[in-house]
């Protein structure tokens, strides 16, 4: 059967999404037909993820001008029919994030518009965890619940027969009544061994183009230990482990040493990969035996630099050791909140700033760069604690400070808090956009926390005497502006392009001189 794949990224370019890569190679491997419909480089009014982050200065600036990266006035009904009328799919697969759903509708709805008895199916965690809500809107036909890697070859094959698939384990749907059914879910997948290699030749060229530290990599994506074993009150994981509770199988799964490293010298050698970001939600949890065999061996026959996202409290000696032997260059870590109660109660992390600081410390000593995860609008949250968390951000030393508005995913603890307690309203049914905070706080303003989130840099990491500055320029006025453009062109000089460490050779003196004359203030430096 022809399969379209949809993917309604809204966010940049840079990233191609596994679970695509899976379901194509699967599907393939059993002879059907796959083409993926991409929006990335369609304008969709959000801008893109990277287009607001580079707006606070997070990433060292790459001209990408030459690349065709920029998204494009086009029409979305008439970029979809193209492709339909093309392609002529038999089935249609949306995979969508929570952010992604709206445009996920318009598509779904343009694709019934096309031809109302092409199937529709739904997959990934935002229409797992509200089947209902996504089955609810008459262009989506069917839900896949949880993994989709045995499920989907089945699925293509009883709609290839002509046959019902309502019997189909991790299948949601509704019957002609408009009655709600969810039938069982398989085991988690068990074998990661027997998966094919990702498929990326279904990928625009583009998505090879990797930014990082001021260089343009190729860029390759892969995950090689799945699971997370956490139970953070605003991530999907916990919700999703325990959607899979009596299902069978084990949740934290890893490839084989050898396997991996098959898979990932053939994607090296097939597509010129310089720069992996491994996707692994901690990739120091892995069993310090199985950590050394792979650092060894990805030495030996892959050794293509990368980056990783880890939990501090998993962060020690000879694991640092291990990453900088696999020629890991750079190590996220989620810091979130410096605030105790935010942290421990709310969103139910448990390393300690002590362990934060010690991870991020090891890591520099070892050449690692090192990114601070930082969320600010969460429940509860006020000025003090955003300040609690830019001084711990200060006492870590940390290379880049990345920060992101809270936003309350459905079927998280989080986000039955945010409702109960009047914060959030879900029939706004407002996207996550990564410029405005999703929450309604008693006591910050959205106005505070977008001045907050936009400066959050300049409080790390300039020097203690400019803070008064940074403070004032906070202000919606004619001196705030000013202000803003000045510390940032300092910002941009003696930090950004000084790889996220202050330039001790820099005058003060003649900063604060020139921040005195922007406030319009007299100041004795």
């Amino acid at each position: 059967m022809r399969v379209l794949l949809v993917w309604p990224n809204r966010a940049g370019f840079g990233f191609k999404p596994i679970g695509l890569a899976l379901l194509s190679a699967i599907l393939k491997s059993h002879g059907h037909e796959v083409r993926l419909f991409d929006t990335t480089y369609v304008e969709l009014g959000s801008g893109g993820l990277s287009t607001a982050r580079n707006r606070i200065r997070i990433f060292k600036p790459v001209d990408v001008s030459a690349m065709g990266l920029e998204k494009q006035p086009l029409n979305l009904h008439q970029e979809t029919m193209s492709v339909l009328q093309d392609f002529r799919p038999e089935v249609v697969g949306v995979s969508a994030l929570s952010d992604e759903v709206s445009v996920g509708l318009k598509i779904s709805e343009i694709v019934k518009e096309w031809n109302p008895q092409t199937p529709v199916i739904w997959g990934n965690k935002a229409a797992t965890m509200a089947p209902e809500k996504v089955l609810a809107q008459p262009s989506v036909d069917f839900v896949c619940l949880g993994e989709g890697f045995e499920f989907i070859t089945r699925f293509v094959e009883v709609l290839a027969a002509g046959n019902d698939p309502s019997v189909l384990h991790n299948l949601a749907w509704q019957d002609g009544a408009g009655a709600f059914h969810r039938n069982p879910l398989r085991p988690y997948y068990g074998d990661l061994d027997n998966l094919p290699f990702l498929d990326w030749s279904i990928f625009d060229h583009r998505h090879f183009c990797k930014p990082f530290d001021g260089q343009l990599y190729v860029g390759g994506d892969h995950m090689i230990c799945w699971g997370c074993p956490y139970s953070c009150t605003y991530c999907i994981n916990y919700s999703y482990r325990a959607l899979y509770k009596g299902a069978g199988g084990s949740y934290l799964r890893r490839y084989s040493v050898k396997r991996i490293i098959e898979e990932l010298r053939y994607l090296v050698d097939n597509w010129n990969i310089s720069l992996f970001k491994y996707h692994d939600e901690d990739f120091c949890l892995k069993p310090l035996e199985y950590f050394r065999t792979l650092a060894r061996e990805y030495h030996k026959h892959v050794g293509v630099p990368f980056t990783a996202m880890a939990n501090a409290r998993n962060i020690s000696p000879e694991k640092v050791e291990l990453l900088k032997e696999m020629n890991c260059v750079s190590v996220s870590i989620g810091i979130e909140t410096a605030n105790e109660h935010l942290r421990q109660d709310i969103l139910k992390r448990k390393e300690t700033k002590e362990d934060i600081i010690r991870a991020v410390q090891m890591l520099n000593d070892a050449g690692i760069r090192t990114s601070g995860f930082n969320m600010i609008g969460i429940p509860h949250e006020t000025r003090g604690t955003i300040l609690e968390t830019i001084a711990l951000n200060r006492d870590t030393t940390v290379d880049c400070s990345d920060t992101g508005f809270f936003y309350p995913l459905e079927g998280t603890e989080l986000y039955e808090l945010s409702v109960r307690e009047g914060l959030f309203n879900p029939a706004a049914d407002k996207d996550y956009d990564d410029v405005n905070p999703s929450l309604h706080l008693p006591d910050i303003s959205h106005e505070e926390l977008i001045a907050l989130r936009e400066r959050f840099v300049l409080y790390v990491k300039l020097p203690l005497e400019y803070l008064p500055y940074v403070t004032r320029s906070e202000s919606d006025d004619e001196v705030g502006r000013n202000l803003t453009d000045a510390l940032f062109r300092i910002y941009d000089s003696a930090v950004l392009m000084n790889d996220g460490r202050w330039d001790s050779t820099r005058s003060v003196k003649d900063d604060l001189r020139t921040l005195a004359g922007v406030a319009g203030e007299t100041m004795v430096p």
